[in-house]
């Protein structure tokens, strides 16, 4: 019945995204890393969307942590957006976050998510995974569900990209709405410390379409800090009215 709810497209996009992650010719995610992958000087390798970010980086073998903090601000309104996240590697490949979104000085909700990862594929270019997330809003005392495919592609030493296609029920057991999410990342290396990308992330509903297009700069200070910054237009908001939003997310790796 959901599915029938879906335009064909998104019901096309989900269906590709179960075939990709069934796959099972995948390559140890935990070994060497390719001369492409150590070229970029990233803490994953890789770089990272900003906006939708990961759990941990996909393959992140056991032990890894992370704490980072996404902050937000419209300099039309004035409203400031922060998202303080610790991340843990549990086991080879597999990391759990615990997310608090304020809005200004008020706590909008509690945030955990899990990710896993499936392996590698073409020749260790491509390595890809999944994300569920469990939200509880706690104004509205509701609770809210995202389930994601993660797909990270490496096309050179310079070029990346990551997608993430998957569905939201916006609250569990009460007459929320099923969005689909579509989020796209395309990155360039310049050097062993700075990536330069664009994002786009999108909400599928049953009669509407909003995007947030951020582009972004990633640059790695020392041997642990990331420092992001980025902005643009964004209707992922209340409304759906289209805001101007300056970003950045700062992190720091144990």
């Amino acid at each position: 019945m959901l599915l029938n709810s879906l335009s064909p497209d998104i019901r096309h996009l989900m269906s590709l995204s179960a075939l990709l992650a069934g796959f099972g010719l995948t390559q140890n995610v935990y070994g060497d890393k390719s001369k492409a992958e150590i070229q970029t000087g990233l803490q994953s390798n890789r770089p990272e969307p900003m906006i939708f970010d990961l759990v941990d980086p996909l393959g992140a073998p056991k032990g890894e942590l992370e704490v980072n903090t996404l902050l937000d601000y419209s300099p039309r309104t004035g409203q400031f957006q922060w998202s303080p996240e610790v991340e843990y590697s549990f086991a080879d490949g597999y990391a759990i976050e615990l997310e608090l979104p304020f809005e200004n000085s008020s706590l909008d909700e509690y945030k955990l998510s899990l990710q896993g990862t499936f392996g590698k594929l073409a020749n260790g270019k491509m390595i890809h995974g999944w994300q569920a997330i469990g939200r509880r809003l706690r104004h509205e005392k509701a609770f809210g569900a995202e389930l994601l495919y993660l797909n990270d592609y490496r096309f050179s030493d310079k070029w990346s990209m990551m997608n993430m296609l998957g569905l939201r029920h916006t609250a569990i057991g009460k007459s929320g709405d099923f969005v689909a999410l579509l989020n796209n990342s395309l990155f360039y290396s310049y050097s062993q410390h700075l990536a330069i990308g664009i994002e786009l992330n999108s909400e599928i509903g049953e009669r509407d379409w909003r995007y947030r297009l951020t582009p972004q700069l990633q640059y790695t200070v020392g041997k642990n800090g990331v420092i992001q910054l980025g902005g643009g237009p964004s209707q992922l908001n209340d409304t759906g009215r289209t805001e101007w939003l300056l970003s950045s997310r700062l992190v720091y790796n144990f």
